[in-house]
């Protein structure tokens, strides 16, 4: 009776898990393009990026580990006039609960600096672990590495 029991567990198991989703492509690069929409300057509420990020979530960039708080104070002691990402070569591998993912990321911003503006290009390599919670695709980590940049003065 209990091997018939087991199989049957085994099999309704089975069967919840088959009924669920692979989390696609397009799912994935709309989380990162809201992600990035929260940190352009157009959106003044940083904050939102919470709603985004697991609570044990965290990024390293700069050679240092944040917190999604730390990383929030980091962004905003720049003084952004206008920025610009371009995100490119998606490397996607995803199953029904997680999505790993590196990229190509562009970076242009104008930058008031107590000598002037200046404008600011980066390119990074970037990757990422996202992980559903909740049924909602979350960042749970964040890597980025600058690879080239260079800060222009404006005149």
């Amino acid at each position: 009776m209990y091997k018939y029991l087991s199989i049957l567990i085994i099999f309704l198991m089975s069967c919840e898990i088959s009924n669920q989703e692979k989390i696609t492509d397009e799912e994935v690069k709309e989380k990162f393009h809201e992600f990035f929409d929260i940190l352009s300057v157009k959106n003044p509420d940083k904050n939102k990026l919470y709603g985004l990020v697991t609570d044990d979530y965290y990024i390293f960039e700069n050679k240092r580990k944040y917190t999604m708080k730390e990383f929030i104070e980091f962004i905003n002691s720049f003084k952004t006039i206008e920025d610009n990402w371009v995100l490119s070569d998606f490397k996607i591998y995803t199953d029904i609960n997680s999505a790993h993912v590196t990229l190509k990321n562009k970076g242009k911003f104008l930058v008031e600096t107590d000598s002037g503006k200046v404008t600011m290009n980066f390119e990074w390599l970037e990757s990422a672990y996202l992980i559903k919670e909740n049924n909602e695709l979350k960042f749970n980590f964040y890597f980025s590495e600058v690879i080239k940049e260079s800060v222009i003065k404006v005149d």
